[in-house]
């Protein structure tokens, strides 16, 4: 029997407008796709115009510099007709379905034409390539592939990318999944099938012996930034990205617990 959660939603209307683009991301250990929406806000200069709030799950609010950054804010740019998700930590399985679908109901309501989700993946060859893959409903692999961005050739996709892509493949509404590959998710998931991780902690320690103070994958997260630059036809400046993502090292910690939580189906993204 599914759990019932329910949202306070309270999102200012947008401009409709055919460019209008809606960015979230399905976060994991490597922050990638946290960084990057995080930057696009800071860079962007975005402006708040909403939030979604689950009512009866136990709230985190994060902090950095003395200010509280409540999780599942909305913020939009006029000028790129971009709209973006806060998502400092993952929503909780039993309520991710719920949360996606109230999102696709603003985003119809509001002439959004095309949804993301950003994540990361291990490295799917020999070795790590610049390469940002996608999936998508079969009439728009082509719109994709022009911009650049290479289709997933084989997956079977779990977790909440699965939600994700369930729910907004079953809408008129242009989604994709982007995923820019990770060579620290990488190595967590290697860590992981070995066996001999314990707890997050753990893994946590290990990877800071192993890999030295361990840190957002910044690789990853520009990775994403330029993908995002392809979608709305900007250039966006990536010479702070290293300095913005040290920034969230602090929610690694959290991400990883999230991550490793049973039951495993729930581990985003398998190859």
């Amino acid at each position: 029997m599914s759990t019932q959660v329910s949202f306070d939603v309270k999102i200012k209307s947008i401009p409709r407008d055919p460019r209008n683009t809606l960015i979230m991301a399905c976060p994991e250990p490597s922050l990638a796709s946290i960084v990057t929406i995080e930057y696009l806000v800071e860079t962007l200069k975005m402006e708040e115009i909403g939030s979604i709030k689950p009512r009866n799950l136990v709230p985190v609010i994060t902090v950095i510099n003395g200010a509280a950054k409540i999780p599942y804010l909305l913020f939009y740019s006029k000028e790129h007709a971009l709209v973006v998700i806060r998502q400092h930590m993952p929503i909780a399985p039993i309520a991710y379905r719920q949360f996606v679908n109230r999102v696709l109901d603003w985003a119809e309501d509001n002439g959004i034409n095309r949804v993301v989700c950003l994540t990361s993946t291990s490295v799917l060859g020999d070795k790590e390539l610049d390469t940002v893959y996608f999936v998508t409903e079969e009439s728009h692999v082509d719109e994709y592939k022009n911009l650049g961005f290479v289709p997933l050739r084989e997956a079977t996709i779990t977790g909440m990318e699965a939600v994700f892509l369930d729910a907004v493949l079953s809408r008129n509404i242009n989604g994709v999944l982007l995923l820019a590959e990770s060579k620290v998710l990488t190595t967590i998931n290697k860590l992981l099938v070995s066996g001999k991780i314990a707890s997050h902690r753990d893994l946590l320690t290990i990877l800071n012996q192993t890999v030295g103070q361990y840190g957002p994958d910044v690789i990853a997260a520009l990775k994403l930034v330029k993908a995002i630059s392809k979608l709305i036809n900007a250039e966006i400046p990536v010479d702070q990205l290293a300095e913005h993502a040290n920034k969230y090292a602090f929610l690694i910690e959290k991400n990883l617990e999230e991550y490793m939580k049973p039951p495993k189906e729930e581990i985003p993204v398998y190859y």
